[in-house]
């Protein structure tokens, strides 16, 4: 006995070289993985804008910097999750549902999805795109995503919450997934075309569905099937394979709910969509700073969109703003004190409710407070410098690539090469006429490599000065076949879907799972190439609807209508794993990517708002698995019916051969 105890206490000491060399093995390897996820999107982004496009990439630098402080943040980030925010949740998950009465699990539920969702990395990217938004163009959307951001996030914590509460009572009654798909998709629709019949509210439709693919990522999902599991197993159900599933499509769909019904609230409020001149006059001032949020912030749009307007004067201080309102002297201690109050808002409430449960409700002992304490400071650091980098890398990359996407069919000026022409002849001018009647000018000019005709605009000629500004153009990557330049932009934003999607970690997971429920027939490599090709074709169909301007109420409409007829002839089973699938392919790096993207090509195409991208990516992956249930379940049906049935001589060969 007194060998055993000596035994326990014993402890493996290591010298502090190899200490370190176990650290940074394990280091590198946690590293390796964030890589391996962030790789191929980003370089992918950088190649096809760089040698298709030919478009430079500005401030590649910082772009370079927030990339490696996105891969060391999340390293980080994940990290901390896996030691403390992870175990602590399975732990309240598994043991909650035992100690707990139905009320105060209830209870636990709406809090614990409401403070995943803050917690989410992702959830504020969508807080940082206000500045892409015009508020003359979408007044409601643009006070929604700057001012009014905290009321759009609390509304999707909210409807997570809700999901997380719903969730439990399936597992607890046996509920089937579907009647809330029949009930609660249809009212998504329903209120996506109430919303779309105000002009106020429509821009919010592509906010609302997307927030719903922002909410499912590396947060949340794993806390909500811990409960869920912990719940089934209190309701003797814990050894089913489907445990655990359907809540990422709850956690998918009530958010779409909460942010339309918040925007069909304060749409009367706001005032109709208008031409700028309009928004900053006198008649509109009491809306324009409503939609600002602040006389302070409508003075900094004024400064920043009209400079002579008489609202600029007012400004205390000579400093211009920035895309965001804020000045753009603003110091760096400032950008990282907002970035650290951000990352103590999303952590701390999360592990102050795990603590709770798990201390008084639960009564037990805190496991491994080292490790616990160490997680949490890894969660903080990782998610302060992955929202440095997401701020500074990734969105910009993700925006730069977006707007040179129309450098596939449109001429780019080149105002870097821009040559200026002195004392200007204007009797020199050749003029010609094109076939449709009107007439072009140019100037003849000299260069080393002998006589040139410039085309001569007159709105860039300085009459008094003699002098003329030429800017030249770099012709179309797919020369003036616009419609070849479309099939480029689209077959690329095709391949990125794709790409990103087989890299995604979760949807592996889910894989394994479905392959383990199906006994092998359905098999993972299938399951991913299927999500992988439905997230590449939704991507197609988001870029084309900005692209050529579609109504995102209609297209949702044709989408779900085809995932519920599919989802009616489906098993449990394959319903719950295709509509969670709609979740796990939004991660934490594809989203922001995904949206800055669709809001880089939608400034450039004059669209009011871009969002609706992640909205189809999350769509038809849904339609793709429910459609390949069916394929499987055909092939299988096919191969029995095709396998011939034993003769008698081998029939009796066998009871012959069978031991007695």
């Amino acid at each position: 006995m007194a060998k055993a105890e000596h035994l326990k206490t014993t402890q493996l000491r290591l010298p502090w070289r190899r200490q370190l060399t176990l650290i940074g093995a394990y280091a590198r390897e946690r590293l390796a993985r964030q890589v391996h996820a962030v790789a191929f999107i980003t370089a992918y982004l950088l190649l096809f804008q760089v040698f298709v496009l030919r478009a430079p990439v500005l401030d590649f630098a910082h772009i370079a910097l927030g990339i490696l402080a996105v891969v060391v943040g999340l390293a980080f980030f994940m990290e901390g999750l896996f030691l403390a925010i992870m175990p602590l949740g399975e732990r309240c998950g598994l043991r909650l549902p035992a100690r707990a009465g139905l009320g105060l699990l209830v209870l636990f539920a709406a809090v614990l999805g409401i403070t995943a969702t803050y917690a989410e990395p992702a959830i504020g990217f969508l807080k940082a795109q206000g500045s892409a938004t015009l508020p003359w163009q979408a007044p409601l959307l643009y006070f929604m995503l700057n001012t009014g951001a905290p009321l759009t996030v609390g509304a999707v914590a909210l409807g997570v919450g809700v999901a997380v509460v719903l969730g439990v009572f399936r597992f607890l009654r046996a509920w089937s997934i579907k009647p809330f798909l029949f009930s609660v998709i249809p009212a998504l629709l329903v209120l996506s075309w109430w919303a779309a019949r105000d002009p106020r509210t429509a821009a919010i439709i592509g906010l609302a569905w997307d927030s719903g693919g922002v909410t499912t990522g590396p947060v949340t999902v794993p806390l909500v099937i811990a409960l869920g599991l912990g719940v089934s197993r209190i309701a003797g159900r814990g050894d089913e394979p489907a445990s655990g599933l359907g809540v990422v499509a709850f956690a998918s769909a009530l958010p779409v709910v909460m942010v339309l019904l918040l925007a069909l609230t304060l749409g009367p409020h706001f005032p109709m969509p208008s031409d700028k001149a309009e928004f900053f006059s006198e008649a509109c001032h009491e809306h324009a700073v409503r939609v600002a949020g602040s006389e302070k912030n409508l003075q900094h749009l004024a400064a920043q969109w009209i400079p002579s307007d008489p609202l600029a004067t007012r400004l205390d201080t000579g400093e211009r703003p920035d895309d965001n309102g804020a000045a753009s002297t603003a110091l760096a201690p400032a950008e990282w004190k907002a970035h650290v109050s951000s990352a103590f808002k999303a952590i701390l409430p999360l592990a102050c409710v795990l603590l709770f449960a798990l201390l008084v409700v639960i009564r037990e002992r805190l496991p491994q407070p080292d490790e616990v304490a160490l997680g949490l400071v890894f969660s903080l650091i990782g998610l302060l410098i992955f929202n440095y980098g997401m701020d500074r890398g990734l969105s910009s990359l993700g925006n730069q690539a977006g707007q040179a996407l129309p450098r596939a069919w449109e001429a780019t000026e080149q105002p870097e090469k821009a040559v200026l022409y002195r004392d200007i002849d204007e009797s020199l001018l050749i003029r010609a006429a094109q076939t449709n009647g009107l007439i072009t000018e140019y100037l003849p000019t000299v260069h080393s490599s002998g006589p040139s005709f410039v085309p001569f605009l007159r709105e860039r000629y300085d009459a008094a000065a003699r002098e003329y500004r030429w800017i030249p153009e770099q012709p179309p990557v797919a020369g003036g076949d616009a419609f070849l330049g479309y099939a480029l932009v689209l077959f690329f934003v095709f391949a990125m879907g794709v790409g990103a999607t087989v890299a995604e970690p979760s949807l592996n997971a889910l894989g394994v799972t479905l392959e383990e429920l199906t006994t092998g027939t359905y098999k993972r490599r299938f399951l991913v190439l299927t999500v992988a090709l439905g997230v590449g074709c939704g991507m197609v169909a988001g870029f084309g609807r900005i692209l050529f301007d579609w109504p995102l109420s209609a297209m949702l409409v044709i989408a779900y209508v085809v995932a519920l007829t599919l989802t009616f002839f489906s098993s449990e089973e394959i319903t719950a794993i295709a509509w969670d699938c709609g979740g796990v392919t939004t991660g934490p790096i594809t989203v922001p990517l995904v949206i800055a993207a669709g809001l880089g090509i939608g400034q450039r195409a004059g669209v009011a708002e871009a969002f609706g991208v992640v909205t189809m990516a999350s769509a038809f992956p849904i339609i793709a698995v429910l459609t390949s249930g069916f394929v499987l379940a055909a092939r299988r049906d096919s191969f029995e019916a095709d396998e011939p049935p034993p003769d008698e001589e081998s029939a009796a060969l066998a009871e012959l051969e069978a031991p007695p």
